[in-house]
């Protein structure tokens, strides 16, 4: 059984459209770990390098960063937080802009301008998800909000954005959903070998 302590709902929207959003662009991208002990919310954060090449072997830099931060923030982590610019070129469709996930392109044809956008997700060990996006350069614009309830592990998919990494990241702090998460390294008959 679980021993996560979960915030409730309102929370959790709230440190992903307040806290994360928050966070000075120049820092960015920033994972952040959350663990809940019924009273409050105790935090860490820790920067993360996408725009680098990774040797053969070596790990997810997202997955690198929560092993850190479960480490320094101890058992009990219900999610993890990701805040993340996004350029206005990237939202183009096309095959080199893959990586930006469907909520942040979803929020972006909400928003009255193509803009660069900060992105802020929050993703539970349970699945549920909570997006918030908002204009770069209009900070006074309220930020577009979406929320993606839990699915099922017999219905879950990999994101082929990089978003799947904190997923499952976040998806691993729960031991009852390890078995599932193996699962999906197997090869899929429509979509090949998953690595």
């Amino acid at each position: 059984m679980s021993t996560i302590r979960y915030p409730d709902d309102e929370s959790v929207a709230e440190i992903t459209t307040r806290y994360l959003l928050s966070m000075p662009a120049r820092l960015l991208p920033i994972l952040y770990g959350f663990r809940f002990d019924g009273t409050a919310v105790h935090t860490d954060c820790a920067r993360v390098d996408l725009d680098r090449e990774r040797a053969s072997g070596e790990p997810n830099p997202i997955h690198a960063q929560a092993a850190h931060l479960r480490t320094v923030l101890g058992p009990g982590l219900f999610g993890f937080g990701f805040v993340f610019p996004v350029f206005a070129d990237q939202l183009d469709i096309h095959a080199r802009n893959r990586h930006i996930p469907a909520p942040v392109r979803a929020a972006a044809e909400r928003l009255p301008a193509v803009d660069d956008l900060i992105a802020a997700a929050t993703i539970d060990a349970t699945g549920r998800q909570w997006w918030a996006v908002v204009p770069q350069h209009l900070p006074e614009l309220e930020p577009v909000l979406l929320r993606f309830p839990a699915v099922a592990p017999a219905d879950w998919r990999l994101p082929e954005s990089f978003d799947a990494s904190l997923w499952t990241a976040a998806l691993a702090l729960d031991e009852s959903n390890h078995a599932h998460l193996l699962r999906l390294r197997v090869t899929q008959p429509d979509r090949g070998p998953i690595r």
